[in-house]
C-alpha cells in the first residue's frame, strides 16, 4: 500500500472523538467570542465593545469602545477645539450595574488651517470603568454610540453595540489603554498676562515636544502655536496663547512626548510673590516657629541646659549654640533635598511628609516619653541630649546639641502651615536652585537666636544662675515631652489600628522600666535595660498592623476626591474642604474652635454648603495634587467656592467660628 492510500486512514484516527470534542470546543469559544461582542460598521469606522474582566467575582472592571477609523478620517476629544464635537455614549445596563463617564485618551492635535482640532486618528480604544452587585449575575450591557467622524467633510456615524459579559473574556488592548490613560496629575506653576499662559513643569526625561489641550472651552487661542523652552536642566516652559486674559482656572492635559498628564491650575491663588520675597517670609517664619506649641517641648531642652551653662566659658557656649544650629540647618536642607529628589521622580509629597509614616511618629514618641521620663530622674546621657546640671560643666560632647536641633526640626513641621504655608508651598513649586534658598532663610530664621547666642555668649550671664532650682525646672519640663508623647501616640493609633497602639503602649512600657534600670543600677543592668529597648522595638516596628489610612470618619463631612469641587460647581454647589491630618495640631485646634461648633454647622446647613474633609493623616499622593492646585504642600488649608464666584478661594489657615462664617458669606 503506498502512502496516498494511508492518508484517508491517519486522518480518520486522527479525528477520534477526544479530538472532535477539542474542536467542537474551540469553535465554541469562537462562536461564544463573536456573540460577546459583534463589531459594527458604521461607514468609516468599525466599532466594538471589549473589557478586561476576567472573572465573575470582580466588582469594578472596565469597559472599552474601539473605534477602528479609516485612513484619513478621525474623531474629537471632549473638547474638540475650533470644530467638532465629543461623542455620545447611552447605556442600557442591568440593576446593580453603573457605567461611570469615559476617561479619555491623550488626544492629538488635528490641524486644518486656519483651524485646530483635537482629537484621535487610526485606532483608539474609549475605557469606561464599570461597578457591579455581585448579587447580579454578568448579563448583557448596551451602547447606543453616536460620534461624529471627519476627513474634508464631516459625518454623523452611529452603533448599537451589545457585550456580553458572561462569555467575554480579558482583551490586551484594553488594558494598554487604561495604562496609558493620562491620569497622573503633573505638578506645575502658572502665571500669566494679557497675551499668554506660561506654565512650567519640570522633568527628569529630555522633553522634545509638548502641548497643552484645555478641558474647558473659549480659554488659548487653538489655531496659535505653543512654544516650549527649556529653562535649565530639568524645567521647561510652555507659553500658551490666551483668547482672554480673565481666566482664573483651567484643566487639561499636558502633553509630553505624547505621554499625558492632567494639569489643574487656580490661577487666582497663585502667589505673586517674588523669590527675596519668600525668603523673607521664611526667615521671619522660622524666627516665629521657636515659640510654637510643637516645638515648645524641644526648646525647652536647649534652654535648660544654657541656663545650666551660666558660669562656663564662652568657647564652650558658642560651640553649643552653633552645634544646636547646625543641627538645624542641616535637618532642614536635608529635608528640602529629598522633598526636591521625590518630586523630581514624578511623585507627588508635601511638608510635613515625615510624620505621615507610623514608623517615624513611633520613634518621636519613644523618643519623647524617653526624653521625659529622664527629665524625672537623675540620669546624665553623655550624649548631651538634655545636657543638665553639672554634666555640662564636665564635658565637651556636642552631639546632643546638634542631635536636639534635628529634633526640634522633624517635630516642629505641623506648626509652619498656618505662617509659612504659602512659602513653603512656593519654594516646592520652583526650580531646585530657588528652592533650597528660602528653606536654608526658613532654617537661618529658626536657628537665629542661637547664632545670635554664638555671636554673643556673654549674654548667657543674664540668665539666673544655676542651683537647687535647676532639679525642679528641669522635672517640670518633663511633662511637656510626656504630652507630647501621648499625643504622638493618638497620631500613631489614627495612622494605624487599636492593636498597634497596644504594641507601642507596651514598647513604652518596656522603655519605662529600661530608664529605671539605668537610674537605679550599675553596670551590667544599665546595658541589659538598653538591649532590652533595642530588642523589643525592632519586633515591635518589625510585626506593625497595616495603616488605616485615614482618621475616623466625621458623619458630617463627605469624602474628598480629585474630582469633586468640578463636579460640585457643575452642580452649583457650594462647598467648604478642609484639607486636615491627626498630626497636624492647627488642624485640630481649628476643628475645635470652629468647624466643630454648632454655629458654623448650622450656617453651612442654612446656606447649603457642602463640608468635604481630606484627611492627609497618611500619606496620600492624591491629596498632595489637590493641595498644589493651590500652590500649597501643607496644611492646613480651607477652600471655598459658592454659585457666582469665578473660582474657589482660601480660607485663613487659623480660624474661629466668627472668622470662619465671615469668610464665606
Amino acid at each position: 500500500m503506498n502512502r496516498g492510500s494511508l492518508a484517508p486512514l491517519f486522518l480518520l484516527q486522527w479525528f477520534n472523538m477526544k479530538n472532535m470534542r477539542n474542536v467542537i470546543l474551540v469553535c465554541s469559544l469562537l462562536i461564544c467570542s463573536i456573540v460577546a461582542a459583534n463589531p459594527v460598521e458604521t461607514g468609516h469606522a468599525r466599532a466594538s465593545l471589549i473589557t478586561n474582566i476576567e472573572n465573575s467575582t470582580q466588582e469594578s472592571f472596565y469597559v472599552g469602545v474601539r473605534l477602528e477609523m479609516q485612513d484619513g478620517w478621525h474623531t474629537y476629544w471632549e473638547n474638540p477645539g475650533d470644530s467638532g464635537s465629543p461623542f455620545e455614549a447611552n447605556w442600557k445596563v442591568s440593576d446593580g450595574t453603573v457605567v461611570e463617564n469615559v476617561q479619555w485618551p491623550t488626544p492629538v492635535t488635528i490641524p486644518y488651517p486656519p483651524l485646530m482640532t483635537f482629537g484621535y486618528e487610526g485606532d483608539v480604544v474609549f475605557p469606561f470603568k464599570v461597578f457591579r452587585s455581585l448579587d447580579s449575575p454578568l448579563e448583557k450591557i448596551n451602547l447606543e454610540f453616536n460620534f461624529l467622524i471627519c476627513a474634508d467633510i464631516c459625518i454623523p456615524e452611529s452603533a448599537s453595540l451589545t457585550l456580553d459579559l458572561s462569555l467575554a473574556t480579558p482583551n490586551l488592548l484594553l488594558s494598554e489603554a487604561v495604562t496609558e490613560l493620562p491620569t497622573n496629575f503633573l505638578q506645575t506653576n502658572s502665571s500669566k498676562d494679557q497675551e499668554n499662559l506660561k506654565v512650567t513643569f519640570q522633568s527628569s526625561e529630555e522633553i522634545t515636544s509638548a502641548y497643552l489641550f484645555p478641558k474647558q472651552d473659549n480659554l488659548f487661542i487653538y489655531s496659535a502655536s505653543q512654544k516650549l523652552v527649556k529653562l535649565n536642566d530639568d524645567t521647561y516652559e510652555i507659553t500658551v496663547p490666551l483668547l482672554s486674559s480673565d481666566i482664573t482656572f483651567f484643566s487639561g492635559i499636558l502633553s509630553l512626548n505624547g505621554e499625558g498628564f492632567q494639569v489643574e491650575e487656580n490661577l487666582q491663588s497663585v502667589s505673586s510673590m517674588s523669590l527675596w520675597q519668600a525668603i523673607l517670609f521664611a526667615l521671619i517664619g522660622g524666627l516665629i516657629l521657636n515659640l510654637m506649641p510643637c516645638v515648645f517641648p524641644v526648646i525647652s531642652l536647649k534652654v535648660l541646659s544654657f541656663v545650666s551653662m551660666g558660669g562656663d566659658d564662652h568657647a564652650k557656649i558658642r560651640t553649643h549654640a552653633l552645634s544646636f544650629a547646625g543641627g538645624v540647618m542641616s535637618t532642614f536642607i536635608s529635608i528640602a533635598t529629598a522633598l526636591l529628589i521625590i518630586r523630581s521622580s514624578g511623585s507627588m509629597i508635601g511638608w510635613g511628609y515625615q510624620l505621615q509614616s507610623p514608623i517615624v511618629v513611633g520613634i518621636l514618641t519613644l523618643i519623647m516619653l524617653g526624653i521625659g521620663l529622664v527629665l524625672l530622674t537623675n540620669i546624665n546621657f553623655a550624649a548631651g541630649l538634655t545636657t543638665l546640671g553639672s554634666s555640662v560643666q564636665s564635658r565637651n560632647d556636642y552631639s546632643g546639641s546638634f542631635f536636639t536641633g534635628v529634633l526640634a526640626v522633624v517635630v516642629a513641621s505641623p506648626c509652619t502651615a498656618p505662617f509659612m504655608g504659602a512659602a513653603i508651598g512656593y519654594a516646592l513649586l520652583q526650580p531646585s536652585f530657588a528652592t533650597l534658598p528660602i528653606f536654608i532663610a526658613l532654617g537661618l530664621g529658626f536657628a537665629g537666636p542661637y547664632l545670635i547666642l554664638a555671636l554673643k555668649p556673654q549674654w548667657i550671664s543674664a540668665l539666673p544662675k544655676p542651683g537647687a532650682w535647676m532639679e525642679t525646672l528641669k522635672q517640670f519640663f518633663a511633662f511637656p515631652m510626656i504630652a507630647t508623647a501621648l499625643w504622638l501616640m493618638w497620631v500613631f493609633m489614627v495612622q494605624t489600628s487599636g492593636d498597634a497602639l497596644i504594641l507601642l503602649l507596651i514598647l513604652s512600657l518596656i522603655l519605662g522600666v529600661a530608664v529605671w534600670m539605668i537610674a537605679t543600677f550599675k553596670g551590667r543592668w544599665k546595658w541589659i535595660g538598653m538591649i532590652m529597648t533595642v530588642i523589643t522595638a525592632f519586633q515591635i516596628f518589625n510585626n506593625l498592623p497595616a495603616s488605616s489610612t485615614e482618621m475616623k470618619a466625621d458623619a458630617s463631612a463627605e469624602k474628598w476626591s480629585l474630582e469633586i469641587e468640578s463636579e460640585m460647581q457643575s452642580q452649583n454647589q457650594a462647598y467648604l474642604i478642609n484639607f486636615t491630618a491627626a498630626w497636624c495640631i492647627t488642624c485640630q485646634t481649628n476643628e475645635k474652635t470652629a468647624l466643630a461648633r454648632e454655629k458654623v454647622k448650622e450656617y453651612l446647613a442654612e446656606e447649603n454648603i457642602a463640608y468635604v474633609k481630606a484627611d492627609w493623616t497618611n500619606r496620600n499622593e492624591e491629596i498632595a495634587i489637590g493641595l498644589a492646585k493651590y500652590k500649597r504642600t501643607g496644611i492646613p488649608l480651607y477652600i471655598f467656592w459658592k454659585p457666582g464666584m469665578p473660582s474657589s478661594k482660601i480660607l485663613p489657615a487659623v480660624l474661629t467660628e466668627d472668622s470662619l462664617i465671615k469668610s464665606m458669606q
